[in-house]
């Protein structure tokens, strides 16, 4: 009996114990350089799984070792049992290292990476409220907010649902928008909303680069009543926050790169 206990507790630590610690060593990322770079996560057959770029390449890989189920997504969780091997490119400056992954996404196009990987035409948004409606509109034409990436229609999506929840939070999934939850969603949107003005000024916000009132509001709701829901909607808030981090890293590298000039 006492074998038994003895094993499911070692299990139960294997279990926790982060795959990229026990394949590589802690030594591995104890050695890392603490230096403005891109990084590279291969599989099993050699393939390229992941780049990614930071202004502290030991920090960023070395945050790949807390991804846990409770607070990442699952396709971060399926990102990190695959990787076998990393690399990485020193840059001289966080500016080279964003500029530097930018061009190799869309060279290399790897399957765990969504932003980047390909280049559209540029998206603007419009936004207006009547007393208890928000209408939002995505075009090609210089209107409203812009210019945003190709990629951000699916980050309307993410803040158009989360738009939904904030600010209806007993309203069922059923009664959200036609078409609100497909990958893709309609270029124009209706959204009836209590507070429609209040509404649209935080969505303005955000499109416009002032994520953190909209973030703020979003992270103090309970994730769900079940496990499904409690997934469903960390991603959603992770998307937001990578696409916030994003555009604020990028704001950064243009000031960098005028003060360099």
């Amino acid at each position: 009996m006492e074998a038994s206990r003895t094993s499911s507790k070692q299990l139960k630590l294997f279990h926790l114990e982060n795959p990229l610690s026990v394949r590589l060593g802690a030594e591995f990322f104890r050695a890392l350089p603490a230096v403005p770079g891109v990084y590279f996560f291969y599989g099993q057959a050699g393939e390229l799984l992941y780049i990614g770029q930071s202004s502290d390449l030991r920090a960023r890989i070395g945050s790949y070792r807390h991804v846990t189920p409770e607070k990442n997504p699952k396709r971060t969780l399926r990102l990190v049992h695959r990787i076998v091997r990393i690399e990485w490119e020193e840059c001289a400056t966080p500016v080279n290292a964003i500029a530097l992954e930018a061009k190799l996404l869309l060279e290399h196009r790897p399957p765990f990476n969504r932003a980047g990987v390909w280049q559209g035409e540029p998206w603007w948004l419009k936004i207006e409220a009547s007393s208890n409606k928000v209408l939002l509109e995505l075009t090609r034409e210089e209107s409203g907010t812009g210019p945003h990436p190709a990629g951000f229609r699916y980050v309307v999506g993410s803040l158009v649902r989360c738009a939904c929840r904030v600010f209806q939070p007993q309203a069922s999934l059923s009664t959200y928008p036609h078409g609100v939850f497909n990958a893709s969603v309609p270029l124009i949107l209706s959204l009836p909303l209590p507070d429609a003005p209040v509404v649209a000024a935080q969505l303005k916000s955000y499109a416009e680069g002032l994520h953190e009132p909209f973030l703020s509001k979003l992270e103090e709701m309970p994730l769900g009543a079940t496990a499904l829901e409690q997934e469903y909607w960390q991603e959603e808030l992770e998307r937001l926050r990578k696409y916030a981090s994003k555009i604020r890293k990028l704001g950064e590298a243009k000031v960098e790169a005028v003060a360099s000039k």
